[in-house]
């Protein structure tokens, strides 16, 4: 009706809709990205307007530092580790949960608790559970009897980098748990049946019928899911502040050392796009490999 009385098109009011989208985008998304690009070309210190063209010396800077390749590593091993247990719990929950079990809808609600609490909040909580002295984590391992001596999980490297991933998937399977779901509610049920009276165990039944329909939304929810955890900066900064030493730093955390710590603003932003080029790169390739084959 607003079209027509003001003799637009639906295309031209679905444009007009479009247009406040736009501008933010524009704003608050694609300003600030080209924006970076264009820092990771200059040197530039904090609190002065002055930009000097450094043409490729920060990218120099950052592929001639240890720490940067480093977290490269931790990036990729954060990032990995972190989507194939979110994926494996995501499943296995979304299963669970696509039964018809009386009080299921309880279960559900209480899903979104994690996805719904403030980072910062998790991360606080965690840092008092992981105490060494004090933690619940070790009480409660203690009294089961498969520890005997006190685990320093923040302290020690290898302990703290499983416990940013193990917040990280505390925290977002529930998103993978959501769109899987939802999906298996959408899987006609005669496919099962038909194969349950053919004699199909529960595992084949898995492997050929729910598994390919669910590969789809596994697709989107696997590369969005890899973008967001490459890029996570609060729960790694957070729980450990990228230590001890630099053993929990990923690209994030070690862009973010870059402009605060070593006012480095220009490394910074050099990291920032290397980031955005991994991440391209390697969405292209899942992606093409992927259609591969399926071809």
């Amino acid at each position: 009706m607003i079209g027509r009385h003001a003799g637009l098109s639906d295309r031209q009011l679905g444009v007009l809709f479009l247009l406040p989208f736009v501008a933010v985008a524009c704003a608050f998304i694609i300003y600030p990205a080209a924006e970076s690009v264009r820092l990771a070309f200059y040197s530039k210190l904090p609190f002065r307007p002055a930009l000097t063209f450094a043409g490729l010396d920060n990218f120099r800077y950052i592929f001639e530092d240890p720490v940067f390749w480093a977290a490269a590593r931790q990036a990729v091993l954060w990032t990995a580790a972190s989507i194939v247990l979110q994926t494996l719990f995501g499943v296995a929950i979304a299963l669970l949960l696509n039964e018809a079990v009386r009080g299921i809808n309880v279960f559900r609600g209480l899903l979104l608790f994690p996805y719904m609490v403030p980072t910062v909040v998790i991360a606080l909580i965690w840092r008092w559970m992981f105490n060494p002295e004090m933690g619940v984590v070790n009480a409660s391992l203690k009294g089961a009897g498969l520890i005997q001596r006190d685990i320093y999980w923040l302290s020690d490297p290898a302990w703290a980098m499983a416990s940013t991933i193990m917040l990280n998937v505390w925290k977002f399977t529930p998103f993978v748990v959501i769109c899987v779901l939802a999906r298996l509610q959408a899987i006609p049920l005669e496919l099962a049946e038909a194969a349950q009276v053919d004699g199909a165990g529960a595992w084949p039944r898995f492997l050929h019928i729910t598994l390919p329909q669910l590969k789809a939304v596994l697709v989107v929810v696997i590369v969005f899911r890899t973008v967001w955890t490459f890029n996570k900066f609060e729960e790694i900064y957070l729980l450990t502040r990228g230590g001890p030493g630099t053993s929990t730093f990923n690209l994030a955390v070690y862009a973010f050392e870059q402009a605060t710590a070593n006012l480095k603003l220009g490394a910074a932003a050099a990291t920032g796009v290397v980031m955005l080029a991994f991440l391209f790169a390697g969405s292209v390739l899942y992606l093409r490999l992927l259609r591969q084959e399926e071809a």
